[in-house]
């Protein structure tokens, strides 16, 4: 499978399940977030990029129902609420926040997860990934 069709590298199933992959995922999923250890990064909120995918277990029995499936939009707010929650000092500590809100959905069976701070330097982004199996 190609790794440039699912946007991050994909490390969420073993090799006798490539047939059939699905995946739902954010990508470049930007908004502002109170985190970071240093004082100037308490004072205020920050731009932050989220790039996640998360790994769905078969059997993909959706019948073209909503209700049948992991909205994506359910993972965008629990990014949100953990956002809204408070201050984090740590990309560590949000991404781990982050992975266990994916893994509280029975269906996800892996989640890779890039959080990148946009405004932490002038000349590049910093950040932290994780990639987790169930």
């Amino acid at each position: 499978m190609s790794e440039s069709l699912l946007h991050i590298h994909p490390l969420g199933w073993r090799r006798e399940e490539e047939s059939d992959v699905r995946a739902l995922f954010l990508k470049n999923f930007v908004t502002l977030a109170r985190v970071g250890v240093y004082e100037h990064e308490k004072q205020r909120a920050q731009r932050v990029r989220f790039d996640l995918v998360v790994y769905l277990k078969p059997p993909f029995d959706w019948h073209d129902r909503l209700e049948d499936v992991l909205d994506y939009d359910r993972l965008r707010q629990g990014v949100l609420d953990i956002l809204s929650a408070g201050h984090i000092n740590l990309l560590e500590t949000l991404g781990e926040r982050i992975v266990g809100m994916c893994f509280r959905h029975g269906e996800v069976q892996a989640v890779h997860l890039q959080v990148a701070k946009l405004e932490a330097h002038a000349d590049c982004e910093v950040g932290y990934e994780m990639r987790r199996h169930r």
